[in-house]
């Protein structure tokens, strides 16, 4: 009789341990996932920042020649405009942003420090 005794009460143990897991995984799992979703950087957002890898140019008419180049698959003519540091740089990534314009795809930004502003596409800002 003791047997049964010891395993009922290791099978409320465990049924209580899973139902603790489950309930400590379903609560937890969105505070994981809350600072990976990145959303578009808009005017309501008053922070946005900036993403890696992606061109911002000084002058609009640079940013939207390189992408003329990039479509038309002119890929040195498109190297040229963002490798001269008189008219492009490429972001380097979670830089504070100040949305200032944005028109046709793109975005006219300030970066936090820098007295300067760009033109990049409009997927080179997001928002948290």
């Amino acid at each position: 009789m003791s047997l049964k005794k010891i395993s009922r009460a290791r099978f409320i143990k465990i049924k209580y341990l899973i139902l603790f897991t489950l309930f400590c995984f379903i609560l937890l799992m969105p505070l994981k996932n809350s600072h990976a979703v990145k959303s578009t950087c808009d005017f309501q957002h008053k922070e946005c920042f900036t993403e890696a890898g992606y061109p911002a140019c000084y002058q609009k008419i640079d940013i939207q020649k390189y992408y003329q180049f990039i479509d038309e698959q002119k890929l040195e003519m498109a190297e040229s405009i963002i490798n001269d540091e008189n008219k492009c740089v490429k972001l380097t990534g979670n830089e504070k942003a100040f949305l200032q314009d944005k028109s046709g795809g793109f975005v006219k930004f300030g970066i936090r420090g820098r007295n300067v502003t760009f033109w990049a596409k409009r997927e080179a800002l997001f928002a948290r």
